[in-house]
């Protein structure tokens, strides 16, 4: 794609914008702050770990998949392909704990980490970013207990 143009394809809107669905479930823990919690929002430890294993699939087509860690909006994990790494984002929407079933962001979007010229000049494998993309969106739009709320970033 061409600086200072407008991207074209779906293929090319999607190299260049996270991807996030917003889901409302009870299936995670959303109620119980935990000692080791960055704030008292860190919820998804849970879900990270749950979401990562519906993806162990994807291995036999050449991801690999990282360790979940904690961030300061909820939990993530890397998953790359050849030399693509995507970073996978699970956010609870709250100011802390709630009773009524959490509502969360998931976010699937290429990261080059902090190579400013990989930044600049690589584009990722656009294929291998749809194909994580659509797999998150998937495992989570066919599990029962959870709900798709919103979807963003999607052609």
């Amino acid at each position: 794609m061409a600086l200072g143009r407008e991207p074209e394809t779906i293929r090319e809107q999607a190299e260049y914008m996270d991807h996030s669905i917003t889901v409302e479930t009870d299936l995670f823990e959303h109620r119980e702050v935990k000692p080791h919690f960055i704030n008292p929002c860190c919820f998804g430890e849970d879900f990270a770990r749950w979401l990562k294993r519906q993806l162990t699939d994807m291995v036999s087509a050449g991801f690999e998949l990282s360790d979940s860690i904690q961030e300061d909006y909820g939990w993530g994990f890397w998953i790359a392909h050849g030399h693509d790494r995507f970073w996978i984002a699970l956010s609870f929407c709250g100011d802390g704990p709630t009773d009524e079933p959490a509502q969360w962001v998931v976010s699937v979007g290429d990261n080059p980490g902090f190579n400013l010229l990989k930044r600049l000049l690589h584009r990722p494998d656009a294929d291998a970013l749809a194909l994580v993309r659509h797999r998150v969106w998937h495992v989570l739009s066919s599990t029962p207990g959870i709900r798709v709320l919103t979807e963003e970033g999607s052609a």
